[in-house]
């Protein structure tokens, strides 16, 4: 029916053009030709634009043919992500690095529409591709386009604009401008709202197509994948939002002018897990995961039945997850792939499902893959180092980057891990966050730090739950309440956490599993514990474009014997004997590109690692691992360099109430199998606050921390030599 009113409109819009006096388009193709006019050149978007961009000009595509034939070719799909809105602001922090790689700039994207256009593409909607009757039976139907056109599914990933995020250089929300139109909100540094029209995916594609109607004969516009864990679109509607009910009433209005302009939805899952099958998402992850989703964001945006799997992470076609996708309601399943040269993208169909995958258009494809993109675009065009603002670009933009040998010879950056020290906020800095927010317990900077990096690490040394009683004869047992994890997600955008340490089962193993549970619900992942040996010595894998980092952990320090996990019971990850551990570094090195070890144990207060230390991290690091790091001794002890692999024997006390006045983090920058380390120099106020230490400070402690480690190995950058 959409069709025949789609036809229908054209036909009457023919009709009365063709009763009008006939106007000289110069250079415009006549009626017999079948070229289609070239889009105008993009102007480069104002950074902070304070009314909608001008009319479009007069000068208007003829419409297309009413004719339709049906398409047989390959089928495309490409999908982008939000945004680098401002490239001034992104690029003067270190989050720069992340939209660089993953995103494109809003000139780049217009570019790109611009490319599409050229190329013969019309926007689709994916369910004009299947039909899917009663019994859910799925089957292909001809997919009907303008006479010598192709169709493209455009798609955009994680249109949240997450709360870690914001005032980090994209916009914060999608609303409607005062005549009801879609548009960007910014809110700046001084409170300041600013409405934007040319930054962000939305409003560009919209003005596209009211430009270039043909761009969109069926009036499909683009998918929006979604998560939920942090609400959509903006709009913290999460069921932990303290203001979820008022955000929740704002959207409503947006999703629906969305929907009446040829947007649609899709599940990124709830909460953006990995679900390969080597990872700790089981069946009942999935399904908790999915029905999340369901309740808090299919409630909002309405039915659908497309799932765009996390990284492009599918499980194997008969893997129970794959078939509980199919159980709850989505037939329609995308991947993430990039071709090879010359080749259609992978679709597979059966009569339950119909899966595709999709082409990734970002900085690094941009860069890396001008052959495999050739069918959708040219990146020579598309390509804005200007925009791009700060970054060094070595060579020029050509087919020429590439070397015979496809190797790209354009700056490539390293991924960053952050890791911190003990986090335990129970007691006086749990309050204090409670009471005064985030504000009160770390400054902006570091916490931005933390976001800003690919992947971040921090020991939870206390159990996060409402259950339970304090282990009986135990002189301290901690138990943060649950609120905690929203700072850790949102504020340190922490991705994993080490178990093993001599709080986690604080308040015993109902605790334990509530923590963990917790954990799975807020999409963090955690190491080195479990509800059994095996799951204790899993590693949690993070992957980074096309990186694969695996994370484990183990304790030297456990107040009982029954915290032990083993084959058939709960518990940790114990390496006083490094035999297990050492075995699963072994593992993990034969899986995985990098594994890092985080390791509790060592002598309370006391700066220079026991032998006992020592001699597991040399273990660690003969077994594969590319680096060591070590909290619970409250302090700062050595850093070394073994084998070309470094080593923190101890962090301190990152997030956790502290006796010293200094704590730090550490940035591990990955590259080529490489691993650097770089130590940031930290101070706290009344053992309560975090902050980057002063210049004075970073002086006296560099001196200190060389002083004690072998070989002084602290270069005056603060990376290990």
């Amino acid at each position: 029916m959409r069709r025949i009113i789609a036809l229908l409109l054209i036909f009457l819009f023919l009709a009365s053009c063709s009763s009008q006096t006939p106007v000289d388009n110069g250079d415009a193709p006549t009626p017999g030709q079948t070229e289609s006019p070239s889009p105008p050149q993009s102007p480069s978007p104002s950074p902070f634009p304070s009314e909608p961009p001008a009319e479009p000009s007069p000068e208007k595509p003829s419409p297309p043919p009413v004719e339709l034939e049906e398409y047989t070719g390959p089928l495309y799909h490409a999908f982008f992500h939000f945004l680098i809105a401002y490239p001034d602001v992104a690029y003067s922090n270190s989050y720069g690095r992340n939209l660089d790689r993953d995103c494109v700039t809003p000139t780049e994207f217009r570019r790109s529409l611009e490319e599409f256009y050229r190329n013969d593409f019309v926007l689709m909607n994916l369910n004009d591709y299947v039909d899917i009757s009663e019994d859910g039976t799925v089957s292909r139907k001809p997919i009907m386009v303008p006479v010598g056109k192709k169709p493209l599914i455009l798609s955009f990933d994680d249109i949240n604009y997450y709360s870690k995020t914001l005032g980090l250089g994209i916009c914060d929300k999608v609303v409607l401008d005062a005549d009801g139109k879609l548009a960007m909100l910014t809110v700046l540094d001084d409170g300041t709202e600013l409405i934007t029209y040319d930054n962000d995916v939305i409003p560009i594609l919209e003005a596209f197509c009211e430009e270039f109607p043909d761009f969109s004969p069926f009036g499909d516009k683009g998918l929006l994948s979604i998560t939920g864990y942090d609400g959509i679109l903006g709009y913290r509607t999460q069921r932990d939002s303290p203001n979820r009910e008022s955000e929740i009433e704002a959207v409503k209005p947006v999703v629906q002018a969305l929907h009446d302009a040829g947007w649609y939805f899709g599940s990124h899952s709830y909460s953006h897990f990995h679900m390969r099958e080597d990872q700790k998402v089981d069946l009942a992850r999935v399904k908790s995961d999915t029905q999340k989703w369901l309740d808090e964001v299919g409630s909002l945006v309405g039915d659908t039945n497309i799932y765009l799997f996390p990284y492009g992470e599918r499980p194997a076609w008969d893997d129970p997850k794959f078939l509980s996708l199919l159980s709850d309601g989505f037939p329609l399943l995308m991947g993430v792939g990039i071709t090879k040269p010359d080749s259609s993208p992978y679709v597979k169909h059966s009569e339950r499902y119909f899966f595709m995958d999709r082409w990734f258009i970002d900085g690094m494809s941009l860069r890396t893959y001008p052959d495999r993109l050739a069918p959708l675009l040219d990146t020579v065009t598309v390509y804005c180092p200007e925009e791009r603002d700060n970054k060094p670009i070595t060579a020029p933009v050509s087919t020429g980057a590439i070397d015979r040998n496809a190797v790209s010879v354009y700056p490539r950056y390293p991924i960053t891990v952050a890791l911190g020290g003990d986090v335990m906020l129970a007691g006086a800095m749990g309050a204090r966050l409670k009471s005064g927010g985030a504000g009160a317990v770390i400054s902006p900077g570091l916490a931005g730090l933390f976001r800003s990096a690919d992947i971040t690490m921090v020991n939870l040394e206390s159990a996060v739950s409402d259950l339970g009683e304090p282990w009986p004869e135990k002189d301290f047992a901690f138990r943060a309440e649950p609120f905690i994890l929203d700072f850790l997600r949102d504020t340190l955008a922490v991705d994993v956490v080490s178990l093993a340490n001599n709080h986690t089962i604080d308040y015993g193993f109902d605790a334990f599993f509530d923590t963990m549970e917790r954990l799975d619900a807020y999409g963090i992942g955690y190491v080195g514990g479990g509800h059994n040996l095996e799951e204790a010595m899993t590693p949690h894998v993070v992957e980074v474009s096309g990186v694969s980092v695996a994370f484990l952990a183990a304790s030297q320090v456990a107040p009982n014997m029954e915290w032990y996990a083993r084959k058939n019971s709960p518990g940790l990850l114990m390496a006083y004997d490094p035999m297990l551990i050492v075995e699963a570094v072994k593992s993990a090195r034969e899986l995985y590109d990098y594994v890092i070890v985080y390791m509790h144990w060592g002598k309370e207060h006391q700066n220079e690692p026991v032998t006992a230390q020592t001699n597991t991290a040399h273990k660690l690091i003969n077994a594969g691992a590319d680096a060591v790091i070590g909290a619970h001794p409250h302090c700062i002890q050595s850093f070394e360099i073994y084998k070309g692999k470094p080593i923190a024997y101890s962090l301190s006390n990152f997030m956790m109430r502290n006796n010293y006045n200094n704590t730090a983090v550490v940035l591990l920058h990955l590259l080529d199998g490489k691993v650097e380390m770089e130590i940031i120099p930290c101070r706290t106020e009344g053992g309560i606050y975090n902050d980057f230490a002063g210049a004075q400070q970073a002086r006296e402690l560099r001196d200190f921390w060389q002083s004690i480690s072998p070989g002084g190995v602290i270069g005056e950058d603060w990376r290990l030599r």
